[in-house]
């Protein structure tokens, strides 16, 4: 059975009445979060194999690609808690020691051990909280499942965020890009209507010449008649002197 959260989801195998409570819970946080642009995800409550055994964990699956941010993002978001993530020896983990949740910790901290991987569309982020001797769970520690819930929604938040800013990143660099292509063909316009101009004063001087040059050519014309005539009279008194 599915049950809805925030913007994701999560599945358990639990007794009919614990799952109409989360249920219940469920619904009111996701009417609470109605509206905001989340990276849409689910989270499975699984037993992961980590560098201290086979122990519970939440695996939160965001649907994005970009691991470097979400492993960026939680980083800074346990700075938040007094625990700065490091890495653990031998392993893929990160271990946010003596974390000060409260909720989960119930007064006391937390170690937080997590994992980033780039799955298909998706980026799987394994979480085991160290509870001090017990890995949460939400058979043994309802209450504080519940806090984790909304730990990890509050960080799906923060990552959201991020990546709506990166989107709207790229979307104004595409818009700018878009303007230089404008501003672009806004000069190729001017320069083809200052070459039309300069066409069409060519036509017009082009026109008046050969209104010209036709009226040369009748003067011209006139003249040859003309002096046809002349030369008819000189041969004419060529002729007569014979």
């Amino acid at each position: 059975m599915t049950v809805y959260y925030g913007a994701g989801n999560y599945s358990l195998n639990r007794n009919m009445n614990t799952m109409k409570n989360w249920f219940i819970l469920a619904v009111l946080l996701f009417a609470f979060n109605v509206g905001q642009a989340q990276v849409a995800y689910e989270v499975d409550e699984e037993t992961r194999s980590m560098s201290e055994g086979v122990n519970h964990a939440l695996v939160l699956s965001m649907e994005m690609t970009d691991v470097k941010l979400a492993e960026d993002h939680w980083s800074d978001y346990l700075k938040d808690y007094g625990s700065k993530p490091k890495k653990v020896k031998g392993s893929d983990e990160l271990l946010s020691d003596d974390a000060d949740i409260p909720g989960i910790g119930a007064g006391n901290t937390v170690d937080v051990y997590v994992t980033f991987e780039e799955v298909g569309n998706n980026v799987d982020v394994t979480v085991w909280f160290n509870l001090g001797g017990a890995y949460l769970n939400s058979k043994d520690h309802p209450s504080r499942f519940e806090d984790a819930m909304r730990f990890l929604d509050r960080y799906v938040l923060s990552v959201s965020k991020d990546v709506v800013k990166e989107e709207l990143k790229l979307e104004e660099d595409r818009l700018k890009d878009l303007e230089k292509e404008l501003d672009k063909l806004e000069k190729e316009k001017s320069k083809f209507e200052d070459d039309i101009a300069e066409a069409e004063e060519r036509i017009r001087q082009a026109k008046a010449d050969i209104k010209e040059n036709e009226s040369e050519q009748t003067n011209r014309q006139r003249e040859i008649e003309n002096q046809n005539k002349v030369i008819e009279a000189v041969k004419k008194r060529l002729k007569d002197l014979d």
